[in-house]
Parts: C-alpha cells; sequence; structure tokens
C-alpha cells in the first residue's frame, strides 16, 4: 500500500457482526479508481478478514471524538471519510466525493443523505419517518434525503455518518463535547473557513433506531446535548432559528392544546405520508408518533439547558 493515499476511510466499531460485516464490507467494495484505506477504531483488537485496504487501531476509550483523533493521527489520505458501523455505502461513494473535491478546491467539507436500507423493520421505518418528514421532522438535509448539490445553511445539514473532510483543513474533534455535537461543531468551524458542501450522490444507508424505545432514547440524548450546548455558546445552537421556532411553537402548542390538537394531527398525517415507506394501514400511527417524537426534543431541550445552566451555577460558586 503506497504511504500517500486518496482517501483514509474511519470507522469506529464495538463488535464485528451484522451490520458492522455489511458496513465494513460497503468500504472495501468501493468502486474507486485510486487506493484508500480504511481505518477500523475499537476498544479491543478485533478480528477481522485480511485485507491490504484494512487496518484496526485499538483505542480503549469510548469517547468517540477521541476515537476518531486516534484514527486521523495515522490516517494516510488526503481526504478524511467519516461512516458509522451500522451504515452502508454505495458503490461509488468514495469515487463521487473525491471527484467533486478535485472539481473545487476550495470545498473543505461534503456529506450527503443518509437513509434508511431496503430491509429497515416497520419500526425502523417509523424512525425514519420521523427523520426525513420535511418541515416537520429532524430539520436535515441528510436524514431528509434531499435532491441537488449545495453550500449547507447550517453546520447540521450534514451528519457524521457520512461526512468526508480534506486532511489539510481538518481539526481535532473537540473531545470535551464526546457523544453527540463533535460533528456539528467541527463544521462550524470549518464553515468560518470556507465551503461545506452537501451532494446528494454521496450516499450511505443509515440503520435507523427502532420506534418507540430505542429510536426515542437516542431522541432525547441528542436534543439533551442540544440544549445543553446552547448554554455553552454554541454559535450554531444559539443562532439556530429552527431551533428558536421549534421551542415557540411548542410552548404555544402546550397552552392551546384543545385548539391544536386536530389541525396538528391533519398536518403531521398529510405531510409524514409524503415522505413515509411505511404501508398504507399504519399511517394512522403517523400523527401520534410525531406527537412523541416532538416532545421528546422540546422537553430533552429544556431538560439539557436546565441541567448545564445548574451545573454553570454550581461551577461558579465553588
Amino acid at each position: 500500500m503506497p504511504h500517500t493515499l486518496k482517501v483514509s476511510v474511519i470507522m469506529p466499531v464495538e463488535r464485528v457482526g451484522g451490520d458492522a460485516e455489511r458496513a465494513i464490507a460497503s468500504v472495501l467494495g468501493q468502486a474507486a479508481p485510486f487506493n484508500f484505506e480504511l481505518i477500523v477504531v475499537s476498544a479491543a483488537e478485533l478480528k477481522l478478514p485480511p485485507h491490504n485496504h484494512l487496518r484496526n487501531i485499538v483505542e480503549p476509550d469510548r469517547n468517540p471524538a477521541i476515537r476518531r483523533n486516534r484514527a486521523v493521527a495515522s490516517a494516510k489520505g488526503d481526504f478524511l471519510a467519516f461512516i458509522d458501523d451500522d451504515a452502508q455505502a454505495e458503490p461509488q461513494w468514495l469515487a463521487t466525493a473525491v471527484a467533486y473535491f478535485d472539481g473545487y478546491p476550495d470545498v473543505l467539507a461534503l456529506g450527503g443523505p443518509d437513509p434508511a436500507p431496503e430491509d429497515s423493520s416497520l419500526p425502523e421505518l417509523i424512525s425514519d419517518t420521523l427523520l426525513a418528514t420535511p418541515l416537520i421532522g429532524s430539520g436535515v438535509a441528510a436524514h431528509e434525503s434531499r435532491g441537488g448539490v449545495f453550500d449547507v445553511a447550517s453546520p447540521s445539514d450534514i451528519a457524521l455518518v457520512n461526512l468526508f473532510v480534506r486532511r489539510s483543513a481538518f481539526e481535532p474533534f473537540d473531545e470535551s463535547i464526546g457523544y453527540i455535537g463533535e460533528d456539528t461543531a467541527l463544521l462550524e468551524r470549518l464553515m468560518r473557513r470556507g465551503r461545506v458542501v452537501y451532494h446528494d450522490g454521496v450516499r450511505v444507508f443509515h440503520r435507523r433506531r427502532a420506534f418507540p424505545g430505542a429510536y426515542l432514547r437516542q431522541r432525547w440524548f441528542y436534543r439533551v446535548k442540544t440544549g445543553e450546548m446552547l448554554v455553552r455558546g454554541s454559535r450554531a445552537h444559539r443562532s439556530n432559528r429552527k431551533i428558536q421556532a421549534f421551542m415557540a411553537a411548542g410552548t404555544l402548542a402546550i397552552i392551546l392544546a384543545p385548539l391544536v390538537a386536530v389541525p396538528y394531527a391533519l398536518v403531521t398525517f398529510v405531510l409524514g405520508a409524503r415522505a413515509t415507506r411505511l404501508p398504507k394501514r399504519l399511517w394512522p400511527m403517523i400523527p401520534v408518533a410525531f406527537a412523541m417524537h416532538h416532545a421528546t426534543y422540546y422537553f430533552g431541550i429544556l431538560y439539557g439547558a436546565a441541567r448545564a445552566l445548574l451545573n454553570k451555577r454550581v461551577a461558579s460558586s465553588e
């Protein structure tokens, strides 16, 4: 393997099997007209298939920012590609991203859509509906699988499950943030220095957490982190009008619950039905699922902000 490679793909892995095996195979099977490497980062050494493009780095600390920084430190590629162990990259994933970078040297980072795979279960497809529905879902371009190629308006428009960064432009992930938010913080910094682009041809398929339990637990954790980062002073979070509008609308909906319940059900049903891959017999579940989804977002942000404010007050009094 040459010392200098075109792309270093970085994938944190807990254990090999099932989704992780498919994720690794999807990277090693890339139709790329250049050399690349896959760096698998794990807490203990893994039994991986022998392959010239594959190597394993052991990092016992499960902080994902630490793991990815450790892998980047040994990466040899001109570009860094980040993917999760429950995702599968399309065969042209690497080639499409690198071709775009080569044509636009001012682009520092690039991401794309991450829809649920075709073999998703019904509970996973409910979760995908909640993330993919425009206007009332996640609000994330990658989760909505938006079409086109454009400069992102928000660092949260692309996700770490499908992210490319020029090695020369990369800054280490903030290890104090840990899980959730470290990618947004990186992209926020990169957007101040150059272009960050969404490209609908750079696609991976990302496994969703099953609704309701696993999905809502994950979303609660995400939104608690959002609330904490609002208090910590993240510019991207504080200036995000979507967060401001969502919290204002949520407060108003709670106050006027009897008046808005029926319109809410109609709007979520119509918009969700347009985006979902669920069979029609399950469409009546869409408004209920959205109500649980939105309540988790709203109270998660409130809880995260309140906890961060309390910790800030305690720290200042010591």
